[in-house]
């Protein structure tokens, strides 16, 4: 029998009170998250700009990710244009509708209210309150992470073709969003291992056509990094730094302490307490086990032989918030559910409102402690080498830096999404420097905007290098942007060692 039975016994009425207190939840937080956008505001990461220039040529790879991060920009600033909340919009509707899948998966495991637990804890969870503010590879990969766990629930109890399908369609949609999705196939191995009914699992041609689907979807990702010297995967190596730090146990340890601070340090320590107390296990929780522990042990792993960033054992925690949703629903005490909650509020409202906090206490805001550090004024520092663009419109944007590009790209008017990048050696760097090196641009002068003193460097590539200012624009006490911005024409050809 499969383990996904479950059913609540309330009443239809009661199941819709459930999901209405999640979904009045969700519009709540999905305004308020908003409002925080446009009112603080919370201007574009370089990173944002970066993804909404690859979204203007929509196509199956990008320098260093799959494609969905793009097609979803693509999407919100196709129906709402350019504007930094539309840039940004596709994330908390991600989140939010995961939050809702997560609901009925775990509806399906222990009832209504592990369901109405789940989506609460996801949408609180540090990590998806700090994300909902800006749009990055992780809120597609952990929206098809929950869709298709949930379409393999279904395909587990009535082995219909159209979940199996369903399940594939969006493990590919996983894949092509971020390549972490290949460890959600080892939960159902993982879960194989410690339950028969797991194992008989593996008997079923379905799921093995389901699993070759999704990596079929996958197939023109690939063919775009077969022509293109599979630079993607050139990239996550170079990022991963495999092999090239010795084996750290505080990098470890300081990886695991920051997940305190991604799934909230309430749930976190209560979830791997009821994990440890209870020695046997159901189904439903050895099935949700799998689901966490693959991502978090390889994880672990890439910190201590190398370096993780805390978000990315994201994936782990949609497990995470099932078990611990399910954990929760056997009390009949909300303490624990509610301290949760509250804790991980608390430290969103702390990230989101940063600014008057430390207003109200007084407290100065400096380049090592401020957390928006890397967005400040960069609206106001582009605006400043305006003129300049509206004197030379005929110039083409350029730089070394794919920061300034992202940047001057889009705060610079009008928009230019495709500056040309300059460098000095072989080994390409970005996303720019793949489609747009200067060794093979058709325009003949540009503006060139760079943080260092380049005049020299630059007469090397250009017969004309004039530079036309050196900006500066304070942003705290202790830290100050600045860059030159040259004006550069006829181009001499790459300079050989």
């Amino acid at each position: 029998m499969p383990p996904v039975t479950a059913s609540s016994s309330t009443s239809t009425a009661i199941c819709s009170k459930y999901l209405l207190i999640l979904l009045g939840t969700i519009v709540v937080l999905f305004g308020y998250r908003e409002w925080v956008v446009l009112n603080t505001p919370i201007t574009l990461f370089y990173d944002e700009a970066y993804y909404l220039g690859w979204a203007q040529t929509p196509d199956w790879g990008y320098y260093s990710k799959p494609p969905v991060v793009a097609w979803v920009i693509a999407l919100t600033t196709g129906l709402f244009g350019n504007a930094e909340w539309a840039v940004k919009l596709g994330a908390p509707v991600l989140y939010s509708l995961t939050a809702i899948i997560l609901y009925f998966s775990a509806r399906k495991l222990a009832g209504d209210k592990a369901g109405l637990y789940s989506g609460l804890i996801f949408l609180l969870m540090p990590l998806v309150a700090f994300n909902s503010l800006f749009i990055t590879t992780d809120a597609p990969l952990l929206f098809f992470w929950a869709l298709s766990f949930y379409a393999f629930l279904q395909a587990l109890e009535n082995n219909l073709w159209r979940w199996w399908l369903g399940a594939a369609l969006a493990g590919g949609l996983g894949l092509l969003s971020k390549l972490t999705f290949i460890l959600l196939p080892v939960t159902f191995l993982m879960y194989a291992l410690f339950s028969a009914q797991g194992r008989q699992l593996l008997l079923n041609p379905r799921f093995w056509i389901a699993c070759f689907l999704a990596l079929g979807c996958l197939l023109p990702n690939l063919y775009w990094n077969y022509q293109h010297d599979f630079i993607s995967f050139q990239h996550v190596a170079d990022i991963s730094h495999q092999g090239s730090k010795p084996i750290s146990f505080s990098r470890l340890t300081e990886f695991w302490g920051g997940q305190l601070f991604v799934f909230g340090p309430v749930f976190l320590v209560y979830m791997l307490w009821c994990g440890i107390r209870r020695k046997q296990r159901s189904e439903h929780t050895t099935l949700l086990w799998g689901l966490f522990w693959p991502t978090f042990i390889a994880l672990s792993i890439q910190a201590l032989m190398a370096r993780a960033n805390v978000n990315w054992a994201g994936p782990a925690y949609v497990g995470a918030a099932l078990l611990t949703g399910y954990y929760l629903s056997q009390l009949n005490s909300k303490k624990v559910l509610i301290a949760g909650l509250s804790v991980n509020l608390l430290l969103s409202m702390g990230f989101y409102h940063y600014v008057a906090v430390t207003d109200a206490i007084g407290i100065e805001r400096k380049h090592g402690s401020d957390p928006y550090k890397r967005l400040k004024g960069w609206p106001e520092f582009v605006g400043q080498f305006q003129p300049w663009f509206e004197q030379y419109p005929d110039h083409k944007l350029a730089s070394d830096s794919r920061k300034l590009l992202a940047y001057f790209g889009y705060y610079i008017s009008p928009q230019d999404f495709k500056g040309v990048a300059l460098s000095n050696d072989s080994y390409i760097e970005d996303h720019y420097e793949l489609k747009y090196p200067l060794s093979q641009s058709t325009e003949d002068r540009f503006l060139f905007v760079t943080e260092e003193d380049l005049e020299q460097e630059l007469q090397k590539y250009f017969s004309e290098v004039t530079l036309l200012t050196v900006q500066e624009l304070a942003i705290y006490s202790n830290f100050t942007r600045h860059a030159r911005l040259y004006k550069v024409s006829g181009f001499r050809g790459i300079p050989s060692e």
